[in-house]
């Protein structure tokens, strides 16, 4: 080998310890090469046990810290590698990407879509770079620290002008109730049940907080129309229904929501009466849309296709 190209590898494997050196020394540097590599390498997998392996090698890299991360343009968000929905953000570039899918066609430019139990913001920063700046986007998340992140996201995303977050939980009455944040390492688990927060070990918080029916929270500020409610509240989805059937009879929106198993027939049940019915389960969520017409008797509204669609 010439002298020049001894040199020359001698450079590649200096900067090579440098980068690998920088890495270890830099914690936020290291998080974000080995997310950029993990969303890289799941891109291109074929076999869903292929894509295990990123969180399989991902000690090598601890310690990994929160980052703040642009997944596309318009939505930023810090994300938290260790706990579950921040951490497959960070890896893949989505959560739950077939039920936005399925949602997405039924959130147009200015129109109205209302998240319950917004976590940090997944579904309603994606809602926001859709309606844009003549539509409207209803954040409801009463976790205390989950709301800090979810103000911090919307925020970097800058879409402050079209995310309005309410900090309450929703339920079928104005009232108090008792609230418990999941540990760190699931945070979307928080909820209004105890046993459905502690899951995956002792609650971090407990604390009250304030409930109101969504119904109630929507005319107060001047929603009038609704184009997609989403509902992830960890086994209350019954209340908040209940809590939101005028809505469901006035705006007659497409609704995604996840059910505990146990629910499955009273959601149903309740669905049916005002007049919907289950389409698609994608993940965890069951899509439900209305029938042309509200029930007799129910709230009039904007109507719908037999196949879901607004008149």
């Amino acid at each position: 080998m010439t002298r020049h190209g001894v040199r020359k590898r001698f450079v590649v494997m200096l900067g090579l310890v440098v980068t690998l050196g920088v890495l270890m020394l830099q914690p936020t540097l290291r998080t974000k090469c080995f997310a950029y590599l993990s969303r890289k390498y799941i891109a291109h997998c074929t076999n869903e046990n292929d894509k295990l392996w990123p969180g399989i090698v991902s000690p090598v890299f601890e310690p990994l810290v929160p980052v703040w991360t642009q997944i596309e343009p318009g939505v930023t968000m810090l994300l938290d590698p260790h706990d579950v929905v921040s951490r497959e953000i960070l890896m893949t570039g989505h959560w739950e990407p077939q039920t936005w899918q399925v949602m997405e066609p039924h959130v147009p430019v200015g129109g109205t879509f209302v998240d319950v139990g917004a976590h940090i913001g997944w579904y309603s920063l994606n809602a926001a770079k859709i309606v844009g700046p003549g539509g409207r986007v209803i954040a409801i998340e009463p976790d205390h620290e989950t709301l800090r992140k979810l103000r911090d996201n919307i925020r970097a995303s800058g879409d402050e002008a079209i995310i309005t977050v309410v900090p309450v939980a929703c339920y079928d009455s104005e009232t108090t109730l008792p609230f418990y944040s999941a540990p760190a390492s699931n945070t979307g688990e928080s909820s209004l049940s105890l046993a459905a927060a502690s899951q995956e070990g002792p609650v971090a918080a407990s604390y009250p907080v304030r409930a109101r029916r969504l119904d109630d929270i929507l005319t107060e500020l001047g929603v009038t129309r609704v184009d997609a409610l989403k509902i992830d509240v960890e086994g209350a989805e019954v209340h908040v229904l209940k809590g939101a059937a005028e809505t469901l009879d006035r705006f007659r929106p497409e609704i995604s929501v996840e059910v505990d198993h146990d629910k499955v027939k009273e959601v149903r049940l309740f669905m049916r009466s005002h007049g919907y019915v289950p389409k698609k389960l994608t993940e965890s969520n069951t899509e439900y849309v209305p029938v042309s017409e509200p029930p007799v008797g129910k709230s009039e509204g904007v109507g719908r296709n037999a196949d879901g669609s607004k008149q």
